[in-house]
């Protein structure tokens, strides 16, 4: 009976230490396996939560400012090396010109639409349509050229040239179809990752440089956009205008338009009714004969009045000339 309670507690004891060592083994082997080794962490990055995820694009309804793409967050501490510098130049300046070009194109966009009653009244394009649905050729005029070479010089006075050819529109152009071409309407820009954002304090200053450029760059960039749509626009409407002159003193021939209807068209699977069609058959041309022009030149109303010679004192009494009337004037009461 001894004998078997020694060996009881000696079980015991024993299946009490191999269960201490198992649960200390376990506590061990647990935190390794938690904790990934630097190879690991290196090779596979941990995913980004999907809030890091949402904040790497900006909101396309709400303008980026320019603090905003300076002070981006980041989630890690690295060193600077010239890799690591030129890829933070590039991409700063890359987004700081997207978001400088969008967010001064949302200012210029804002203010043409402040003015929209003007620029309707100015550039008005319906009138300039002709009946047969064609828009005008813009003709450009250049005035007092001159070229030169080793043993001649030549000059002109005025020289003109069709820079766009008439052509059939069914909807007549605005200035909106010229002055808002190139300007981004999306105000936010897509933020870059986590990994090209900038660490610690000395990539945040080469960060902040080279978005501020960029931002300088992009909104310098929106404003000649806009300069070279209205030089376009007032090209092509004083343009339009200037070939109706030209009609009217025929240095220029009208554009001729053929059209020809027919009731009924198609085969067996399709089926046109008044089936109409219109084909330019002779474009605008200018007239080189000088002999056919017919220059318009204003004519006064009224031709210069006749003068009515004055009589001399002292000389031989003659019957009084009768007063004589201007032509498209009346005479007064008493014939003055």
């Amino acid at each position: 009976m001894k004998y078997f309670t020694v060996a009881a507690i000696l079980l015991f004891v024993t299946s009490m230490a191999h269960a201490t060592e198992t649960q200390s083994s376990a506590a061990v082997s647990a935190p390794q396996a938690q904790t990934p080794t630097p190879t690991t962490a290196s090779r596979v990055p941990a995913a980004p939560t999907p809030q890091a995820q949402a904040s790497t694009q900006a909101s396309k309804d709400q303008p980026v400012t320019l603090d905003s793409l300076m002070n981006l967050p980041s989630r890690a501490t690295t060193g600077l090396t010239d890799l690591r510098l030129q890829m933070l130049t590039e991409a700063g300046k890359t987004i700081g010109f997207r978001g400088g070009m969008a967010a001064r194109a949302h200012v210029l966009r804002d203010a043409l639409n402040a003015r929209a009653k003007n620029l309707d009244t100015i550039f008005e394009f319906s009138p300039l349509i002709n009946r047969n649905g064609t828009i005008p050729p813009v003709i450009v005029e250049a005035r007092e050229l001159s070229s030169f070479s080793v043993d001649q010089i030549r000059t002109a006075n005025r020289v003109y040239k069709i820079e766009k050819e008439e052509r059939f529109v069914s909807v007549p152009p605005t200035w909106r179809d010229y002055l808002l071409v190139g300007l981004s309407i999306n105000s936010g820009v897509d933020l870059p990752t986590f990994e090209t954002r900038p660490q610690n304090s000395n990539e945040r200053a080469v960060w902040r440089d080279a978005v501020k450029n960029g931002w300088n760059a992009g909104e310098q960039q929106a404003d000649t956009i806009l300069a070279a749509n209205f030089n376009r626009l007032t090209r092509d409407y004083m343009g339009m205008l200037r070939y109706s002159t030209l009609v009217q003193e025929g240095m220029i021939s009208t554009t001729r338009v053929a059209e020809s209807s027919q009731t009924v068209t198609g085969d067996a699977r399709q089926l046109t009714l008044g089936d109409t069609l219109r084909r330019v058959t002779s474009k605008a041309a200018f007239e080189t004969n000088p002999n056919k022009w017919s220059p318009t030149v204003n004519h006064g109303k009224q031709p210069a009045p006749k003068v009515v010679p004055i009589r001399q004192s002292g000389a031989s009494t003659a019957p009084e000339p009768q007063p004589t009337q201007i032509e498209g004037r009346p005479l007064d009461e008493d014939g003055k």
